[in-house]
């Protein structure tokens, strides 16, 4: 016992390390990637229809929708669609309509035999049609720098690949620990992005031609599945597509007050969405659990076993070495935030991240439905929905 703890306490540091160079290289590439776009000339930019489901009513969502709305790009449609005409969301869109009239608003009408989200953005499609070069796919609450769209798109303009992703990164506005914790896990979901092994479509910052859109029956697959990007990234890597990640096609999130429900509900998607649709993922997401886990575990009975005379001295020497390694690994992710948080609570952060990705995942085990804006969904294999009902 005492060897694996060791295996995976030292599997657990050196990910966490390399995950955090690869933080730290990530400013370097997006200025690459930048460079790069510059040279691009104006008139080889595609045409691109910029596809926004909307739905809710998130206080930050004005603001995420008019920074894609002022997008630094030569030639986009803007698509928002809701799926009805009169809710909250189709209210603050025809708002935006007044000010941005390039801006189409789709109602898409229920959905019934695939996800609510797949509906509207294929209904977005429809509306766009052949006009458009690249259909590319963003979340609603996210806010983007001016030249997001360029960094997505830019893979389809110099001809390098026919669909790019980007990712978003969670700015804390304060220091509780569910905010931190949040904050922590989609840093670790962002680097092991850019791991080309891992590398994957993110629905809330997508792009694909509109050739490829065709060429691998993409409205085929969503028209039955529960998720865009994990069924897509499923099926690509089946037929041997490359996705490349855009670093700089990233997208912020302001959060603050996070509530614990709201992260766990989150946490239960990016798990299950992955066990649906790639379940060999799902798998080695299920080994990641273990290495954050039962080092923790470990650590704690060993120093428990110490203060109460039982144990081994080898055991103590070791959780006092992992938790050392372990607090210099976070203090590292620390680094990479955009305004510093204090040591323990990010520690802290990590602790209780571990805790409820191990809840998460161990619940995960038997689950084949889900709960996704008011609307839970019976999945079968592949992500196909079986059912669907609304609370």
């Amino acid at each position: 016992m005492f060897w694996i703890w060791f295996l995976l306490a030292t599997s657990q540091c050196a990910l966490l390390y390399i995950l955090a160079r690869r933080g730290e290289d990530m400013p370097r590439r997006i200025q690459d990637e930048a460079e790069a776009n510059r040279a691009v000339p104006e008139d080889k930019w595609p045409s691109v229809g910029l596809i926004v489901p909307v739905a809710g009513r998130d206080p930050r969502m004005e603001g995420a929708l008019r920074s894609l709305l002022n997008q630094d790009y030569p030639s986009f449609v803007p698509v928002m669609v809701t799926a009805e005409e009169n809710e909250p969301a189709a209210e603050l869109v025809a708002r935006l309509k007044q000010e941005f009239p390039a801006l189409r608003h789709v109602v898409a009408g229920t959905a019934t035999g695939c996800g609510q989200k797949n509906h509207n953005s294929l209904q977005g499609i429809a509306a766009l049609g052949d006009t458009v070069d690249v259909y590319a796919f963003c979340d609603s609450t996210h806010t983007a720098e001016p030249d997001f769209l360029r960094h997505l798109v830019a893979p389809m303009a110099r001809g390098e690949a026919s669909f790019s992703t980007g990712y978003h990164v969670v700015e804390p506005r304060d220091n509780q620990r569910t905010t931190l914790g949040y904050a922590f896990c989609v840093m670790l979901m962002r680097y092991l992005q850019a791991m080309s092994a891992f590398t994957q479509l993110w629905g809330g910052a997508m792009a694909m031609t509109r050739t490829a859109y065709v060429k691998y029956a993409v409205a085929q697959l969503w028209v039955e599945n529960v998720v865009d990007d994990c069924s897509l990234s499923a099926l690509l890597q089946v037929r041997g597509a490359k996705v490349q990640l855009c670093p700089g096609a990233l997208l912020h999130t302001d959060a603050i007050s996070h509530s614990q429900p709201v992260w766990r509900a989150w946490m239960d998607r990016q798990v299950l969405f992955l066990k649906f649709c790639m379940p060999g993922q799902w798998k080695l997401l299920g080994l990641m659990c273990v290495m954050m886990a039962l080092p923790m575990v470990c650590a704690g009975l060993a120093l428990l076993g110490w203060l109460i005379s039982v144990g081994s001295g080898a055991g103590v020497l070791l959780a006092v070495f992992w938790l050392a390694a372990l607090v210099s690994a976070l203090h590292l992710w620390r680094g990479l935030l955009s305004k510093p948080v204090p040591l323990l609570g990010w520690c802290l952060a990590f602790v209780d991240a571990v805790r409820l990705f191990t809840s998460v995942y161990w619940q995960s085990l038997k689950a084949w439905s889900i709960e996704w804006h008011g609307i839970r969904y019976e999945v079968g294999k592949g992500g196909v929905v079986l059912r669907s009902e609304r609370s």
